[in-house]
């Protein structure tokens, strides 16, 4: 319950997904050069601490992570391939599922994942990958196809 409005499941669902949801994982370089633009009271002792922080809590959760669930995020092509950058650094390389249905996903993402998920040991479990209601024309399908 929020504000005294009572939620189900769905509609707290589309209250926490609405404009976007949230984004795509950033690998650790990115988060750092992110967290360089942003203002901190005490930024000369506190942005490497959070950017420390991240780095373990990044390379821990993505280092056991076995399913990705990305769903209707509203997720299109940029976001596929941020993910795709993180997917090709190596850092998931215990995931067997990785699930992105019903996003805006169009054929550059499905060539951006594709091309990461081709690199060696980017994601050597990965057993399921599902891009359900998606809008992948032929060529994202090949793409993947050829992956």
């Amino acid at each position: 319950m929020r504000a005294g409005k009572e939620y189900d499941f769905w509609s707290l669902r589309a209250d926490c997904t609405q404009d976007g949801g949230r984004r795509p994982p950033l690998l650790p370089s990115a988060f750092a050069a992110e967290l360089e633009k942003k203002s901190f009271t005490n930024g000369k002792d506190d942005k490497p601490l959070v950017k420390r922080l991240y780095e373990a809590a990044f390379e821990e959760q993505f280092g056991k992570a076995t399913e990705l669930i990305y769903y209707d995020l509203g997720w299109g092509d940029a976001e596929a391939a941020q993910l795709a950058e993180v997917l090709a650094s190596g850092a998931a390389p215990r995931l067997e599922e990785l699930i992105l249905d019903d996003n805006k996903i169009g054929d550059e993402g499905c060539k951006a994942l594709a091309a990461a998920l081709g690199k060696e040991g980017a994601a050597p479990r990965l057993e399921t990958l599902s891009l359900r209601f998606n809008q992948i024309g032929d060529e994202g399908c090949k793409a993947l196809a050829a992956a």
